[in-house]
């Protein structure tokens, strides 16, 4: 439960540092046995080019070297989502906003109980 906050943080935290004007959505959908969350901004975008990468260990896009950072967030959080069972990506154009996205397996356990 902690580590998913922390992926949801990460996502929400970068969202507001890239977005200086509009909106920030959150959204969470139970969808065929997993939960998927999606958080999108109105910032600047991430390139094509770019959008892989930016899950790599101290890779960041060009957008982002101008807000700082060290390029660990989103890889952090792909190991993370990942450990779980999940994946993660982002939809994003440039000068239009981003979406990012990760989906985890929902895994109800049931404690037993004795008498």
């Amino acid at each position: 439960e902690r580590r998913i906050t922390q992926v949801l943080l990460n996502l929400v935290g970068n969202a507001i540092k890239f977005t200086d004007a509009g909106e920030i959505v959150v959204r969470v959908i139970n969808s065929g046995g997993e939960f998927l969350v999606s958080v999108t901004d109105a910032g600047p975008g991430i390139a094509q080019e770019d959008q892989q990468r930016i899950f790599e260990e101290f890779q960041q896009s060009s957008s982002s070297l101008k807000k700082g950072g060290t390029g660990l967030g989103l890889s952090i959080a792909k190991r993370i989502v990942e450990m779980h069972g999940g994946r993660i990506w982002v939809q994003s154009t440039l000068n239009e906003g981003s979406t990012f996205f990760f989906s985890i397996p929902i895994r109800a356990e049931q404690s037993a109980r004795t008498a």
